[in-house]
């Protein structure tokens, strides 16, 4: 069977039984064990903040406010490279972050990683910052060390946006509606809650819902399409289906490999809100990619320096670092093929560090860059 040829009809009975298992099972037989909460005063400073998410290898925190007595905020990878970015602007051009002021944001979680509108913020009119001198390094670390998260949330201004709050589920909800939550809210996790207590009891991220996916659908399809009849299978579904029917094509926002490391992440965070960013050479071939967790091995070393290298430069630092750790070697997985099924590909992504997949050309330049908010909105029927 031509894997374009398949009929709209069939994919319809495809997704009908994804549907079907999502509404089958719950956010509780989803919540894996490791998904568990860590909560942090808001007290902390940046410096004991970042080193907790070095040293537990968080996705995110909540953070807790002793004022109201409750959970006051969302705290992400997208956060500690915002926090870090504005530090080392503050310290390049001198100026005391403690002497900003600013509304207070309750929330202040950053984390689509496919958001259609870019901002409009252009950082080519100011300054780039550069390599810093002993005395900005030092104030760089004064005021990480000094600065309370409570205290920066007054501090960035409109450089961290209130979003969404948290997005949360009960734990008996069904898996289906809690995907459609997460999608539509343009978010990556969702806070599952315990409808007795409503205490939070995890999180759960997209990666999450597609490797539970992975464990219990197949034999779930097998059966239902076995008592139907139909031939057509996960196996066969072309991922060529999904971007010829179903994806819109999206900007590919590239940066180059003589761009500085800050240049690279503002655009990530500011410019054009993504997970990667795709790092290519002159002829505008791909050499690498930078994605937002990679914050943590710069921390990690303290190597802040690295922000006024080039994007190059630090895509050699980051392969001598993965290769020592053995979670990276695992988490490796950065392509895939239109040859490949849905299936495959979805295998990869969960497979991946960075949440998301580049297609190259035979000539390495990139095709496609495909994410796991893209799957979930291929597979959930009827949504938009």
């Amino acid at each position: 069977m031509n894997q374009l040829q398949i009929s709209t009809q069939e994919i319809s009975k495809y997704k009908d039984t994804i549907t079907q298992f999502l509404k089958d099972n719950t956010l509780y037989d989803c919540l894996a064990h490791h998904n568990q909460l860590i909560v942090l005063d808001q007290t902390f400073t940046c410096w004991e903040v970042f080193q907790i998410f070095v040293e537990e290898n968080l996705e995110e925190t909540l953070f807790w406010s002793s004022d109201i007595s409750n959970y006051d905020g969302v705290f992400t990878h997208s956060d500690l490279i915002k926090v870090l970015l504005k530090l080392y602007e503050n310290a390049f051009n001198n100026k005391s972050s403690l002497q900003q002021s600013g509304p207070l944001f309750n929330v202040i979680e950053e984390e689509s990683e496919d958001q259609e509108e870019s901002t409009q913020k252009s950082q080519s009119q100011k300054q780039q910052p550069r390599e810093l001198n002993d005395d900005q390094k030092l104030r760089l670390i004064y005021e990480m060390k000094t600065i309370s998260i409570r205290q920066w949330n007054r501090i960035l201004k409109d450089d961290l946006e209130s979003q969404i709050g948290f997005v949360q589920g009960r734990n008996d909800e069904r898996l289906y509606d809690a995907c459609v939550k997460i999608v539509k809210s343009g978010t990556s996790r969702l806070f599952v809650v315990d409808p007795e207590t409503l205490m939070f009891q995890g999180v759960i991220h997209q990666k999450d819902i597609l490797s539970f996916l992975i464990k219990g659908f197949t034999q779930y399809l097998g059966t239902i399409l076995k008592q139907q009849n139909n031939i057509l299978s996960q196996h066969q579904v072309s991922i060529k289906v999904f971007f010829s029917n179903y994806n819109r094509q999206k900007e590919i926002v590239t940066c180059k490999e003589n761009e500085t490391v800050y240049q690279v992440f503002y655009t990530m965070m500011h410019n054009h809100k993504s997970y990667i960013i795709p790092i290519v050479n002159n002829n505008e071939e791909y050499v690498g990619q930078i994605n937002r967790r990679d914050i943590i091995l710069i921390i990690k070393n303290g190597l802040f320096e690295l922000f006024s290298q080039t994007a190059s430069q630090l895509l050699v630092f980051l392969q001598t670092e993965k290769a020592r750790i053995p979670a990276y070697q695992y988490y490796s997985k950065q392509f895939f093929s239109m040859d490949q099924t849905i299936k495959e590909v979805v295998e990869n992504l969960v497979l991946s560090d960075s949440s998301a997949l580049i297609c190259l050309s035979s000539n390495r330049q990139i095709q496609a860059i495909i994410t796991i908010s893209d799957i979930l909105r291929f597979i959930l029927k009827d949504v938009y």
